[in-house]
């Protein structure tokens, strides 16, 4: 199957360096699978996944992917901040985003998505008209990560932040996703909502489950470093020439097609 045609851009990787230096090589290797697997474009952050960073800690891992959208276009930078510091976190999304070009957020699990200390963010992320992705997932042990949000944080924060672009990260990250689907079937309609395919789970099913549940228009392909899998996952899912299009670079454009800056 020729899938190269989609142009795929993948809406969820990372790159790796510490202290707000790149590990160029690593880059460098995630290129290269771009290259063969036929991957336009790769939206990356360096998250922290501690329980407060400090806004130099958060600045220092965008510095990391600011170097690596200088080494290639292919990179589109996220900005990843903690919203526990509202005004830093502002001020970072002004020089990484309106400043520097970053196309979207990057939010871990130091809060839920339905948290109101995000407010200064979703907001000024709306306004921008960027989306933001947050690590995502419903674990069998929820001491492992304590504020993971899943789908019903997410069912709540489309109804806080309705101008908000939001997308729920990784439906093969792990944990429960038949569960994750199955709360999201009560979605409303018109909320500005996306999950991404990324992530290393290749059960059966797994996209042909998610597009059935939410509609090709609400899918966005993503790896989380896990290429090869990434691909794979969807050209076995028997999607129709229409879903494939929306998915590796269709849904993309269109959340793209929104900024304002």
């Amino acid at each position: 199957m020729n899938y190269r045609k989609y142009k795929p851009v993948d809406f969820h990787n990372h790159v790796g360096g510490r202290k707000g230096k790149l590990d160029r090589k690593d880059a460098k290797m995630r290129l290269m699978a771009a290259e063969i697997l036929g991957i336009e474009k790769i939206c990356i952050s360096r998250p922290l996944t501690w329980d407060s960073p400090s806004p130099d800690e958060v600045s220092a891992c965008n510095d990391i992917i600011l170097d690596a959208m200088k080494i290639s276009k292919r990179f589109l930078g996220f900005c990843f901040v903690n919203p526990g510091y509202a005004s830093q976190s502002l001020e970072e999304m002004e020089r990484c985003i309106v400043g520097c070009g970053m196309a979207g957020i990057k939010l871990y699990h130091q809060y839920f998505i339905c948290d109101p200390a995000l407010r200064p963010v979703m907001e000024y992320a709306a306004k921008l008209g960027i989306p933001v992705l947050m690590h995502a997932g419903k674990l069998a042990n929820p001491h492992a990560q304590p504020r993971l949000s899943n789908a019903k944080h997410f069912l709540k924060a489309v109804e806080m932040f309705p101008e908000t672009t939001l997308v729920q990260g990784h439906i093969g990250g792990g944990g429960d996703w038949e569960w994750n689907l199955r709360e999201l079937e009560s979605l409303n309609p018109s909320a500005r909502f996306y999950i991404d395919t990324s992530g290393s789970v290749i059960d059966a099913g797994i996209v042909k489950r998610t597009v059935e549940a939410l509609g090709e228009n609400r899918v966005l392909f993503a790896t989380d470093g896990s290429m090869e899998e990434g691909v794979g996952k969807i050209l076995d899912a028997g999607l129709s020439e229409k879903q494939m299009v929306r998915i590796f670079s269709g849904n993309f454009h269109s959340i793209l097609s929104g900024r304002r800056y």
